[in-house]
This record gives C-alpha cells, structure tokens and sequence, in this order.
C-alpha cells in the first residue's frame, strides 16, 4: 500500500546500545546503561528525554551529549512530579473542603442537595452537569464504592458532601465549581484570598491536567497544555517577557502551575513548595534549556518574594 508505515523492528538491548552510539551518544558504561534500559525501557527514558539534547538537522545527539545526562533528566523530571503532586493534593483538598463546605452551609449536605439542578447555574451546558451527576452516582451507588461512602449510604441511607468529596477527582471537583452558583463561589474565592471567581476556575483546570500527568508518571518537564491561566499580577511582577501583547511563560507550561500553586497555597506551603523545588533544580545541575522548556523565566525564583495581591 502506497505510504505504508512499516512498525519500528524490535532490539536487543546489545542493539539499543549500538543504536545510541551511532547517534553520536556517549556511553562511558554500557553494562550500566544496558541496566538502567532494564528498569526504565528505551520508549521512557530515551524517546521521552532525548529532544533536548538533539541536534534537529542531523538527528545526532549534540557533541558532549552522555547517557547519563538523558538519564539525569529522567531522574529530575521523576522527582519533579513527586513534588508537584504533593502540593497540588494540598490545593486539593483545601478546594474540596471549601466547596462542601459552603455548598452544604447554602443549599444542604445531603444527596438531594448537591443533585439538584436548581442549585446549579449551568446555562446551555446540562449535559455537563449530569454527567457529574453520573460520577457522583457511580461513586455512590457503583460496584465499588469507598468505605466511608458504604458506612453512610447503609446507616444513614444518605452520603454528605463533605464525605462524597473526598472520592471526587480533581477534575470533577472541578467541573463542580464550574456550575456552582456565583455567591456560593465567591465565597470559595474568599478561602483563597484575592483570587476572583473566573482565575480560579482557569487555574483548576491548569492544576487538573498537571496532576493527571504527574499521577500517571508521565513526562512533566516540558509539558504544554492547551488551556491557560490568565494574566496576573504575578506575570507582571516578574516581568515575563510578552511577545504580540502575550506572556510567553507561565501561562500553560509547567511555571503556570507555580504560579498557580503561589495564589492557592497557604504561604507556608508555598514557602516549603519553592524550596524543595529550588533544591531539585540545583542537584540535578542541568542545561538552562531544561528551564526554558519548563517555562521557567530567568529569575523564576523572585516568585517566593512578589506580593500578588
């Protein structure tokens, strides 16, 4: 068949070695590197870390270019999703706790209250809304619900919001302040300082996708995703470069989630986020582009000191 893409043939790990020098790629230890591919795959660690350090027109690696840099990036990359996922499950839970919180204080704790359509503002967009309703039930009422929501559907034949949230998905807690009311989010605003309604809401989705990624163990460093937060103050603070009127970091990179986490943490948490953060950068000693790639401006780390609101 014309244009017919036959799959790549499969290699020996011998092979994999051969493959790599030929590409103009240092391997100081090949016994070492043999078993690092073992642990890690070829697909994870070299197709998922390799663009960096290759030369586009001759499709080898740059001069200088190791094994064990590639290797190091993975090992930064696997140590930034530990702490990204730790302090966005901080945000989570704060979020998922306000939302049960003045929701149930507004409308009612119970089943009937968080599935009522009339306790929604939800436009054109129902189906959205019974969908959640869906997940909500599935969580409930499916094959396989948590103990706590067991305990409450067999002894008091109801499940609290407060108790329901804690089996949401980020996404869908998400997808639940989308439709709340706008008194019923202003006053989840408010748990979150200065932060207005839509901002939040664009920052969630932004700190949903990168959750998911870190979640799911795949590659974070230099990830781009389609949606966006808006412009902040934070933008302007650190005096991000802007190309055509548009910030050019921290917008749907992985600094767009710094900043977001520097909104939507407690300064403490923040605080102990940077630092651990900082360290990681500094231990791994690697190229300014891997910072680029990540979004990060050059003085990325005046975030600790900016007032943003």
């Amino acid at each position: 068949m014309s244009g017919h893409i036959h799959p790549k043939s499969f290699l020996d790990y011998p092979s994999q070695i051969n493959l790599l020098k030929q590409k103009q790629l240092t391997i100081h230890n090949e016994t070492i590197a043999t078993n690092i591919l073992k642990k890690i795959s070829y697909y994870s660690l070299i197709n998922g870390y390799k663009e960096i350090f290759k030369d586009s027109s001759t499709n080898n690696y740059y001069p200088g270019t190791s094994f064990d840099d590639i290797h190091q990036l993975y090992l930064f990359d696997a140590k930034l999703r530990e702490i990204f996922l730790k302090y966005i499950l901080i945000f989570e839970k704060h979020i998922k706790s306000s939302i049960s919180y003045h929701f149930s204080n507004t409308y009612g704790n119970g089943i009937a209250a968080y599935q009522d359509f009339n306790n929604y503002d939800y436009g054109k967009n129902l189906a959205d809304v019974q969908h959640l309703f869906k997940k909500m039930n599935s969580k409930i009422y499916g094959r396989h619900p948590s103990l706590q929501v067991t305990h409450h559907i067999t002894i008091y034949n109801d499940v609290p919001l407060w108790v329901l949230t804690t089996d949401l998905t980020l996404g869908e807690t998400a997808c639940m302040y989308r439709y709340l009311k706008g008194h019923c989010k202003t006053l989840v605003c408010n748990d979150f300082q200065h932060i207005g309604r839509a901002e939040l809401g664009k920052m969630l989705i932004i700190l949903t996708k990168f959750r998911n990624i870190c979640a799911h163990g795949n590659r974070l460093f230099n990830v781009k995703v389609q949606d966006s937060i808006p412009d902040l103050l934070a933008h302007k603070k650190l005096h991000i470069a802007r190309k055509n009127f548009r910030y050019q970091h921290g917008k749907s990179d992985l600094f767009a989630t710094v900043i977001s986490l520097k909104y939507l943490l407690e300064p403490a948490d923040f605080r102990l986020f940077y630092y651990e953060l900082k360290r990681t950068i500094k231990k791994y000693s690697l190229p300014d582009k891997v910072l680029s790639a990540m979004g990060f401006p050059p003085n990325w780390m005046s975030i600790l000191r900016i007032k943003v609101y």
